[in-house]
């Protein structure tokens, strides 16, 4: 006689079994199941028809059961796993959370077909392969892009850097955890996220934007000149800030800086007030005035003595270069990648009647002066 396609352990329990019974009879096989390392492939295939028939009328709390002790096995079913997978949450949650076996190709099935919750839980699994974090990124929303920053497992490309960068325009929570990835995220992919960002990632761009201002003055970029504020302006402002007339600091910034007075009213009231600082340098106001402007922007009445000494000492820290070039980001103006000329010595360029054709750059050799002959006196 043949023996049957079960094994003993389950072919007991399957025996019999009324409708009541058959609720349960699924979490006992699953017991049954990993409590052994291994299976054959009639016990696999078994096991396989057992939750094709028994899942869907199996209760809630028992699938849930079912799918913690599977997750913890290392042999799970192709079928068993999707099946799990494309439950309710409660369920799905559970393998997806905790499941080491979930292969490749079962994620990039499950993200075409999950829902934003069951996406996030996805984006928070450890050492997740570019392929997954690509499909992710084609379908989560905006709101659950933070789960995916938040895992630093994975390292982001750069084209996965740029769509969060994109995203993070108005996200401080976003934002702030691209700053604190310091292995795929550059310092220069966060300056326009300047206001978004705490502290820690304010000190990123503040040193991107100096490194910038360093290479500009290596290349020999000119300084753009910054005009002379006009006093009675700046005595407006001294007055508006001991009044604390929020309104008139921003227009009268606005019409100094040419950044728009709404965008001032937002600088006037970060708690940080590092923007600030940098704005006031950028707008060629001296440290006396910085500091009343300083001392009387923000949330509260006045800032505190350390507030105001760390955000005068910035002020006095940053150049004026770096100033300006994020000054120019908050306006919308990209720096120029045409390269201002540089300055070529006349004893290589030649005088103007004396010049050579081609025009010799810095490593050539000047071109040899014809011998004249000339007749003595």
């Amino acid at each position: 006689m043949a023996s049957p396609p079960f094994s003993s352990g389950v072919f007991g329990l399957v025996k019999g079994a009324d409708g009541a019974r058959s609720r349960s009879l699924l979490k006992e096989a699953t017991e049954l199941y990993v409590s052994e390392p291994g299976h054959t492939r009639s016990e696999v295939a078994m096991y396989e028809e057992l939750v094709a028939q028994l899942l869907k009328v199996t209760a809630l709390q028992d699938r849930i059961r079912i799918a913690t002790l599977l997750a913890d096995y290392d042999e799970v079913p192709a079928s068993v796993m999707r099946a799990l997978l494309h439950d309710i949450f409660p369920v799905s949650s559970v393998m997806i959370e905790k499941s080491k076996s979930i292969s490749e190709g079962q994620l990039l099935a499950l993200v075409a077909t999950a829902s934003p919750s069951h996406l996030e839980m996805i984006a928070a699994r450890k050492n997740l392969q570019p392929p997954v974090v690509e499909a992710l990124l084609g379908r989560m929303r905006a709101d659950g892009l933070s789960a995916l920053a938040a895992n630093s497992s994975i390292t982001l490309s750069q084209s996965a850097v740029s769509h969060l960068v994109e995203n993070a325009h108005g996200n401080p929570k976003l934002a702030r955890q691209l700053a604190a990835r310091m292995d795929d995220v550059q310092d220069t992919d966060l300056i326009d996220l300047f206001l978004d960002l705490d502290g820690r990632g304010r000190r990123r761009v503040i040193q991107a934007l100096e490194i910038a201002a360093l290479r500009e003055f290596a290349a020999r970029r000119p300084l753009p000149r910054v005009p002379m504020p006009d006093p009675d302006k700046v005595a407006t402002l001294a007055r508006a800030c001991l009044q604390r007339n929020t309104e008139a600091m921003s227009r009268i910034l606005s019409d100094l800086t040419g950044l728009d007075a709404p965008f001032l009213v937002r600088l006037l009231a970060d708690a940080g007030g590092e923007p600030l600082s940098i704005c006031l340098k950028a707008a060629g106001l001296d440290s006396g005035i910085a500091t009343r402007v300083i001392l009387f922007s923000g949330i509260d009445d006045t800032r505190n003595y350390f507030d105001v000494k760390r955000l005068v000492d910035l002020y006095e820290m940053v150049s004026l270069r770096s100033a300006l070039l994020l000054a120019d980001r908050w306006r919308g103006v990209l720096p120029s990648v045409k390269r201002s000329p540089v300055h070529v010595p006349q004893t290589q360029a030649g005088t103007p009647i004396r010049s050579t054709a081609t025009g010799a750059g810095r490593d050539e050799q000047p071109a040899a002066m014809p011998q004249v002959r000339r007749d003595r006196a």
